[in-house]
């Protein structure tokens, strides 16, 4: 892995930004706050840089966040028109098949860069900056804006509230450290409306979260001598709710909030097909390797991973990988 130190990697965007003509930034399929607040904060700073960046994207920007300024600005990988010198950035993006459709546009740029926080990730641009011990890819994009002593605008602060909050689970994971609440000082600083916007992400509910949630908490199981928790939604009851996928999101800590649990995980069914998980532990125990078992990933105590079985047999080899890494660790 090239990773390059932090001011080495500031002084290569520097100049890598100034020499192109074109400037693409790439955000992970199935985009989290993170991916989309960094992104976002990234293309305004790219702005105060004297560029207008393109933002690509494989999917759609989830509903519950397009209350992000500039959302609307993600486009299609395969509607994206380069000319001249292009460079590419992707953020927050662990591998090369986490940008979906996007990759071929990103390999067919002049220059590459990562900019990601996931210790997984090898590098795959010219320039790779990449710390596994930042909470969230927004720390690093933070610590661009400070380098570079750019003004963070209040709609950047808002980008980067929301990804770096979101990343930490409203600043409880144990990835959480001083730093960033130096940030959250930055942000506030900067005009962050802190009560109305975590409000609406961690305490306000669409009303198709709440049906989901009354099909869904019957089907706790508990396993593990009560360590650990499960959920599982299938299309039928998601489509009795009148719910799309998306709204799905935070069911999980309904497993993992429970006395006593250690590890959980929540199922539910994709419309094309598929068991999507759902994966939270609680520290110092890690899911992330119980989820790349099943070609997922993600962090210690968030994963996530879908496996293509029937809900049943999904559900039994998921069980069975979480009992298994539960006992081996608490062995250690």
């Amino acid at each position: 892995m090239k990773t390059i130190r932090n001011n080495d990697t500031i002084a290569g965007l520097q100049s890598a930004v100034s020499a192109a003509d074109c400037v693409l930034l790439f955000a992970h399929i199935s985009p989290d706050g993170d991916a989309l607040g960094s992104t976002l904060a990234l293309s305004m700073l790219m702005e105060q840089m004297g560029k207008t960046p393109v933002l690509a994207l494989d999917g759609a920007v989830p509903q519950q966040l397009r209350f992000l300024p500039g959302w609307e600005r993600f486009t299609r990988p395969e509607d994206v028109k380069v000319t001249g010198k292009t460079l590419a950035i992707s953020v927050d993006v662990s591998c090369p098949e986490r940008m979906g459709t996007g990759y071929p546009l990103y390999q067919a740029a002049d220059v590459h860069m990562v900019i990601d926080h996931h210790a997984t990730n090898e590098g795959f641009g010219e320039f790779n900056w990449i710390d596994g011990k930042a909470p969230a890819s927004a720390v690093l994009i933070y610590r661009l804006y400070q380098a570079l002593e750019m003004p963070i605008s209040k709609d950047a602060a808002l980008c980067l509230y929301t990804a770096l909050s979101t990343d930490t689970g409203n600043f409880i994971y144990d990835s959480v450290n001083s730093e960033c609440f130096s940030i959250m000082e930055g942000l506030m600083n900067a005009g962050l409306d802190l009560s109305t916007y975590s409000r609406l992400l961690f305490r306000t509910k669409e009303k198709s979260f709440v049906r989901i949630l009354a099909e869904t908490l019957p089907t706790l199981r508990i396993i593990a001598d009560g360590e650990i928790a499960g959920l599982q939604t299938t299309m039928e009851q998601m489509n009795r709710a009148g719910a799309d996928p998306y709204h799905v999101d935070g069911v999980v800590d309904y497993a993992i909030d429970l006395e006593e649990v250690k590890m959980a995980y929540y199922a539910h069914e994709k419309p094309e097909g598929g068991i999507k998980f759902s994966l939270r532990s609680i520290a110092p125990y890690r899911i992330d390797e119980v989820a790349a078992k099943f070609g997922g990933g993600g962090h210690h105590q968030a994963s996530g991973c879908t496996v293509n079985l029937p809900m049943a047999e999904a559900v039994a080899q998921v069980e069975a990988a979480l009992t298994a890494a539960l006992e081996g660790q608490k062995s250690l």
